[in-house]
């Protein structure tokens, strides 16, 4: 998935940017500021008014510190409260802000003024629930009678016809956001599985993920060393070396760096021999990579009969979290990559204490006054890890185990889960012909990543560069 670049991104990240300012400089009474410095009195609103304008603000700077709206029990707690107390992904991953959503009516085939009541009148012709009629020479649609069955789209010469749905809804791709009797939209987090979508595609930013940044703060202002274990998707996102980067982390506060490349290649060679291992069985029903996250969730709540299938390797951010931790036995470790359910597979990990995302670091970056490609290049590990480079493009897995296996394995690569490629891996995994299944919820996989700053293929150009 791409990052989206509209006014609700931007935003988010500005928002991210003077909270992590602030906090930088121990002024947390400034933080009740922000909303009225972003919104004054006399600017153009874009709700109603500009005081629901910095109400929303209010609720998605509490929202990026842990705090929902339903933990506000009162209303004249200031921002600085919040900012001074953190909670962090202890509270949740991700928030659906209610005063930020938008009431969107219900997913509907509109007829658009391109319309020509033409003679052929093929949408009316062919609508199987005769839901369309024609009122002073223009397509109408009865929302009543109509089954969204889109046929009427489809036949239209013109391209009058367009369906509009809950942007939302539309992406997320196991149905675990949906409106409420209040006409407000929530997550069902049993369902969730943290690929970011929904917080991508909603026109008013109602969705916000909690950060732990603050806590990270916290921690770095302790005589504890804090270590980063950043993924090797970073190399696409600064446009500059990898050296300058690292360097930049380690100046803004972290006291060591290692890549999450050195864990992939880890977790290569264990489940290569994982794979090498089911071969010699007679009948092997196919190993699962177990490096996504949210593809690890999207097994366990809705394709538990697959959980047989995941390998049983951790993942390269476990894994390296595990060698940092013993080289550094009293380390504070934070994961820093492009994915939103990495929050949740830190919180349940007993190796990684927190994870923070590209987004979050590049708020960090310019809140520090830093300036990545200025930096004085970071000294890098002499064994470099390449195999392990490629786990942040769609395909890298596979082709890392084939490397380490010498030989060519029989792969189905998933980039990008929705309902059609689904839909192919059950088929892929009844048939029991495919060898290894390399899933990434995202779009060209980590590069794609819904909390990257760039996309995946501005992020391919960089790299190659």
């Amino acid at each position: 998935m791409t990052p989206n670049k509209n006014n609700a991104s931007i935003i988010r990240k500005d928002l991210l940017i003077r909270l992590y300012r602030e906090l930088l400089n121990n002024d947390t009474a400034n933080v009740d500021r922000i909303p009225i410095i972003i919104k004054p009195r006399g600017r153009e609103p874009w709700r109603c008014c500009v005081y629901k304008d910095r109400a929303v603000l209010k609720y998605k700077i509490m929202s990026m510190l842990g705090y929902s709206e339903a933990d506000e029990k009162d209303e004249l707690t200031p921002l600085s409260w919040y900012a001074e107390h953190p909670k962090g992904t202890n509270s949740f991953y991700l928030n659906l802000i209610e005063e930020a959503c938008s009431n969107c009516p219900p997913p509907s085939y509109v007829v658009t003024n391109l319309c020509r009541g033409c003679e052929a009148r093929p949408c009316q012709v062919n609508c199987p629930k005769d839901a369309v009629s024609f009122q002073n020479g223009q397509a109408v649609i009865n929302a009543e009678s109509c089954i969204n069955c889109g046929k009427c789209m489809r036949e239209c010469p013109y391209n009058a016809i367009h369906y509009q749905p809950r942007p939302c809804e539309d992406v997320c791709p196991v149905d675990a956001i949906y409106q409420n009797p209040k006409g407000y939209e929530e997550i069902d987090m049993e369902k969730c599985i943290l690929c970011g979508r929904c917080l991508q595609s909603c026109p008013f930013g109602a969705v916000i993920p909690s950060s732990d940044f603050p806590l990270v703060l916290d921690e770095m202002k302790s005589e504890i060393p804090v270590v980063a274990i950043v993924a090797p998707a970073v190399a696409g996102q600064f446009r500059t070396s990898l050296e300058k980067i690292y360097a930049a982390i380690r100046n803004v506060g972290f006291d060591e760096v290692y890549e999450v490349a050195e864990g992939a290649e880890k977790t290569a060679s264990l489940e290569c021999a994982e794979l090498l291992h089911l071969q010699t069985q007679k009948e092997h029903p196919g190993l699962m990579s177990s490096c996504c996250p949210a593809w690890v969730n999207f097994v366990k709540g809705n394709k538990q009969e697959w959980n047989a299938h995941i390998s049983e390797t951790p993942s390269p951010m476990v894994l390296s979290a595990q060698s940092v931790k013993e080289k550094i036995p009293n380390a504070k470790v934070v994961f820093i990559g492009p994915c939103l359910a990495k929050k949740e597979e830190a919180h349940y990990s007993a190796e990684v204490d927190y994870a923070i995302t590209f987004e979050e670091l590049g708020a960090l970056f310019v809140a520090a006054g830093i300036e990545v490609a200025n930096q004085e290049a970071d000294s890098m590990p002499e064994k470099t890890p390449e195999i392990g480079r490629g786990f942040s493009a769609s395909g890298g897995v596979a082709h890392a185990i084939e490397k380490v296996a010498g030989q060519k394995i029989n792969a189905h690569i998933v980039n990008g889960i929705d309902k059609i490629s689904i839909r192919q891996m059950a088929k892929a995994v009844k048939d029991k012909k495919t060898d290894f299944f390399e899933v990434m919820c995202c779009e060209e996989g980590c590069l794609g990543g819904s909390q990257s700053l760039t996309s995946a293929n501005e992020a391919k150009r960089i790299i190659k560069n």
